[in-house]
């Protein structure tokens, strides 16, 4: 009965602060100078001063614990709201760039993609934490009114994503300075604003091509 008690006890206390920022620093690091294929949970452990035990109780995978560690919100990610649009993405577009561009970050992208589609997905929202502000920001102004009420707020934020991280990923050799920023941020915004022309979308039907394969095979035969 005693054992069970331990247990119990055991099973039900608090998880220590400390160890849990000496596991994600230990990442961090970790991954900044082996990369995330040299990442094992032994030398998390090992340079944690823990136990992998102790690491699978809070993370289920190396996936999990890279993206916990990396892409984590901390307190200062917050939406910025000024009330100008266009600044407030241009700021939060910077805040994202320089979480990207840090070793770190560059090393856990790099290594995630290779993971497994199922283990990717599963790491997914956690690792879109900017994306999530993004588009809290622009649901804001379709609230507001400044975008219209039919726009995908998602959709718009992961517009911006794309450009950010293909030239973090050295997609372009383009540096992302605030003119980069502002341009992004105007392409983005200019089919969306409330004032913007809507235009239906056209279904083209492809012509059909039966009169031209009979001429064909005509001349063909000749």
């Amino acid at each position: 009965m005693g054992e069970n008690a331990n247990e119990q006890t055991s099973a039900g206390r608090p998880r220590d602060p400390r160890l849990d920022a000496a596991i994600i620093d230990a990442t961090v690091d970790l991954l900044t100078e082996r990369g995330y294929n040299e990442l094992s949970l032994a030398a998390v452990a090992e340079r944690a001063e823990t136990t992998t035990a102790a690491i699978y109780r809070r993370y289920g995978s190396k996936s999990e614990l890279v993206t916990k560690a990396v892409f984590r919100t901390d307190g200062d990610d917050v939406v910025a709201d000024t009330g100008d649009l266009e600044a407030d993405l241009a700021t939060m577009i910077r805040w994202s760039v320089e979480k990207l561009q840090r070793p770190a970050a560059l090393a856990a992208i790099i290594g995630l993609l290779g993971e497994s589609k199922s283990e990717r997905k599963k790491n997914v929202v956690e690792s879109r934490s900017a994306t999530q502000l993004t588009t809290q920001r622009l649901e804001r102004a379709k609230a507001a009114g400044e975008l219209r009420s039919d726009v995908d707020a998602a959709l718009l934020a992961s517009l911006i994503d794309g450009p950010v991280l293909h030239v973090v990923l050295g997609g372009m050799t383009t540096p992302i300075d605030d003119a980069w920023i502002a341009q992004l941020v105007q392409v983005v915004l200019n089919g969306a604003r409330a004032d913007a022309p809507r235009t239906a979308p056209t279904t083209r039907h492809p012509k059909s091509r039966t009169h031209t394969t009979s001429k064909t095979r005509k001349v063909t035969s000749r």
